[in-house]
C-alpha cells in the first residue's frame, strides 16, 4: 500500500495526514525537478511529460511558482547545455528556497 494509502487508514488523520502524503510528493517532485540540471546535457527535456508534471507540482506550490515555471522553459531553449543546466539549476534552486519548510523532512 502506498504512503496516502496508509494515512487514509489513519484513525482522525484529518487534514495532518494529507499534508503529510503532499508534502512527500512535492518533496519527490522537487528531486525530480533538481536532477534535471545534469540531465539536460545529454536528453532534450522540453518533450519529458514526468518533468513537466513534477515542475507543475513544485510550481504550484510556490508563491512564485509561475515565474520560476515560465524562465524554466526559456532555459530549455538554451542552444549551449552548460548555460541551460546553470540556469535550470538556478532556478531548481529558487524553488527550493521559496518552500524550505514544506520540503523538510
Amino acid at each position: 500500500m502506498d504512503r496516502k494509502g496508509q494515512l487514509q487508514n489513519v484513525a482522525f488523520g484529518g487534514a495532518w495526514s494529507e499534508q503529510i502524503a503532499g508534502d512527500e510528493a512535492l518533496r519527490l517532485a522537487m528531486r525530480r525537478v533538481e536532477a534535471a540540471a545534469s540531465e539536460t546535457v545529454d536528453i532534450d527535456l522540453r518533450v519529458n511529460g514526468e518533468l513537466r508534471h513534477a515542475l507543475a507540482l513544485v510550481a504550484a506550490a510556490h508563491p512564485k511558482g509561475a515565474a520560476l515555471q515560465a524562465a524554466w522553459d526559456r532555459a530549455l531553449t538554451f542552444p549551449l547545455a552548460d548555460l541551460r543546466a546553470g540556469e535550470l539549476a538556478r532556478i531548481a534552486r529558487l524553488l527550493r528556497e521559496g518552500m524550505a519548510d514544506r520540503l523538510k523532512g
